[in-house]
């Protein structure tokens, strides 16, 4: 389908770039004109040929124009408007368990949840992300290193996307706990050495890490589920 905006904030055409493929559009001067303005809530409509847009914040533009194409296609006017109840919408996807998701997947994933009008992803990596100085954190794991979640992040930003870095601190780290090198910080096979100087270092080191990649200033920090916690060393 051929569609053309007008009053079209430029910050938006990357986000509308990424979006062409999945959603199979393109934008062409010959196409259906569709009118873009900020308002309250969010409103797609097409009568007389024309289109309308309207969006209070930027995933919500992406959650219209998916409404707007799927109706569009059906050849008949239409009007549909959505109240937003919440300002923060979003997934976590478990990327600690079985294959992490490719980069390419997230960015596909990322896609599609702005077509929903999310706008939060937490990629939830228990030891599956990058800590430059602990060469077995992750090993073998398919972690990601910081270049590749900043790519995801930079990707997620043009579609309105906020990523949330979401890690564990205290249990869920027998991934990392097996390897000799994290012995000084081991409590049982799951559970950090609470007490320890070290782990505290460990833990400055996984947040400083986690954080890195991403424009958030939000983290999740994890800590539950440490059910044998003390009962070790």
């Amino acid at each position: 389908m051929k569609i053309k905006f007008v009053n079209l904030d430029e910050g938006l055409l990357e986000g509308v770039s990424v979006l062409k493929d999945i959603l199979n559009f393109e934008l062409s001067e010959e196409g259906v004109p569709i009118c873009v303005t900020k308002g309250l809530n969010i409103i797609a409509k097409l009568k007389n040929g024309n289109g309308e847009i309207t969006y209070c914040e930027k995933n919500h533009f992406f959650r219209a124009l998916g409404l707007f194409l799927e109706h569009a296609k059906k050849g008949e006017e239409f009007e549909i408007a959505e109240t937003p109840k919440f300002k923060t919408v979003g997934v976590m996807v478990d990327a600690s368990r079985n294959a992490v998701m490719t980069v390419d997947g997230i960015k596909r994933f990322l896609s599609y949840m702005a077509v929903m009008g999310y706008n939060l992803l937490m990629m939830y990596t228990e030891d599956t992300y990058e800590i430059r100085s602990r060469s077995l954190f992750g090993y073998m794991r398919g972690r990601y290193t910081f270049d590749e979640l900043h790519e995801c992040d930079l990707f997620a930003e043009k579609l309105g996307i906020e990523m949330m870095p979401c890690i564990q601190t205290y249990g869920h780290m027998e991934q990392y706990l097996k390897w000799v090198e994290a012995y000084d910080i081991k409590d049982t096979d799951s559970v950090l050495l609470a007490g320890e100087e070290k782990t505290y270092e460990f833990i400055e080191e996984m947040i400083t890490s986690a954080t890195a990649p991403f424009k958030s200033n939000r983290i999740h920090i994890g800590m539950d589920e440490a059910w044998d916690m003390g009962m070790g060393q």
